[in-house]
């Protein structure tokens, strides 16, 4: 199943209809869906599909981008319905899928279990006490998890009750110990990506962060050099920043906050410095998912709103060899640490004693 979806493109999606969310459905058809949450609808996207349904729906749908440049144009398909027959069923209840990571390579539970005991006291402080948005891999699918939760949660792997923005409730985990960490990786938890508040103060965020996220033919020293120049940047607006290899090919900057602040301020201060930073060499950055990046350096500020994440500091990645999230110090940074320094097997390859 792909949905054409990216994190980065979902997040901007967001940001774009957030302002044009409204009470009722705007469809001529009653639709029964209660969770929906519904928008004016005036902005154009363009979809790419197999066919339709006798109902009008699309098959095999996948989200090609938003369109603001081209004019809309009717376009007639046939109505046909391919046949389900012989499709393999996820064995995850759809209702939990976010997004699908086809490509995903995970460790096995043991392996999981080994680095969390490894690694749990340096990984609490930034982990610990924070609503957590997971991967799992389930019955042989690796996917972003949404909705109901699982019935089996150990009970050292703690609930939280919250509002969500678009209304009704939701149920986050969060964890305060080994035995925590331990749980979620009973359920399937792989990747952990945490919010930027504390569970004591969930609509306050206490740190910004920043995605470095490099295009085609942009080479690492390329990221470095950014990520350099953008904390000596955001350091002259009083902020002091840390890196952290993302087990990509990126580079986050964590900036905590002297006092924690509603996530739309800390939303904006983000897409501020962004903008700002961006500006003086638009043919090297650029703020948008949606926009042609080769050769060019995608400032991800979407990474700071209520309830938006990024992975997290130490967690591993569904990825081949299994790196690992890493805080690094920025004289390593600057003596050209490799993207892929730390890994599931090794993650203090690099002096345990200088990571933050």
């Amino acid at each position: 199943m792909r949905t054409g979806y990216t994190e980065a493109a979902a997040r901007e999606l967001r940001e774009r209809l957030d302002p044009m969310i409204r009470r009722t459905s705007p469809l001529d058809l009653k639709v029964k869906k209660p969770k929906a949450t519904w928008v004016e609808p005036t902005v154009d996207a363009e979809v790419e599909y197999g066919s339709l349904t006798d109902d009008g729906l699309l098959r095999e749908a996948v989200f090609k981008g938003l369109r603001d440049d081209r004019a809309v144009r009717k376009v007639k398909a046939p109505r046909l319905v391919p046949s389900s027959a012989g499709r393999p069923k996820l064995g995850v209840p759809k209702e939990n899928v976010l997004q699908l990571l086809p490509d995903a390579v995970v460790p096995s539970k043991q392996e999981l279990g080994d680095y969390w005991e490894r690694v749990w006291k340096k990984a609490l402080p930034h982990l610990g006490h924070r609503p957590l948005k997971m991967v799992r891999h389930v019955h042989g699918t690796t996917f972003y998890h949404k909705g109901p939760l699982p019935k089996d949660i150990p009970k050292a792997v703690h609930q939280l009750r919250i509002q969500k923005r678009e209304g009704g409730q939701g149920t986050r985990l969060w964890v305060d110990s080994l035995d925590g960490f331990l749980g979620l990786v009973q359920i399937g938890a792989v990747e952990l990506h945490p919010w930027n508040s504390t569970t004591e103060d969930i609509e306050r965020a206490d740190r910004i962060v920043i995605d470095l996220d490099p295009g085609d033919g942009v080479d690492w020293g390329q990221v470095a050099d950014t990520a350099l120049e953008l904390r000596a940047f955001i350091k002259r607006e009083g902020l002091e920043a840390w890196p952290k290899l993302t087990g990509g090919k990126g580079i986050h900057l964590v900036a905590p906050l002297d006092e924690p602040m509603l996530h739309d301020q800390a939303h904006r201060i983000a897409r501020g410095l962004c903008s700002d930073f961006a500006a003086r060499q638009p043919e090297r950055y650029l703020l948008s998912a949606q926009a042609r990046r080769s050769g060019r350096i995608f400032l991800d500020y979407l990474r700071n709103g209520r309830g938006t994440t990024a992975i997290g500091t130490y967690s591993p990645r569904a990825r081949q060899a299994f790196p690992i999230a890493a805080p690094v110090t920025w004289t390593r940074i600057e003596k050209g640490v490799r993207p892929d320094a730390f890994t599931l097997d090794s993650p203090f390859r690099v002096k345990q004693r200088r990571l933050p």
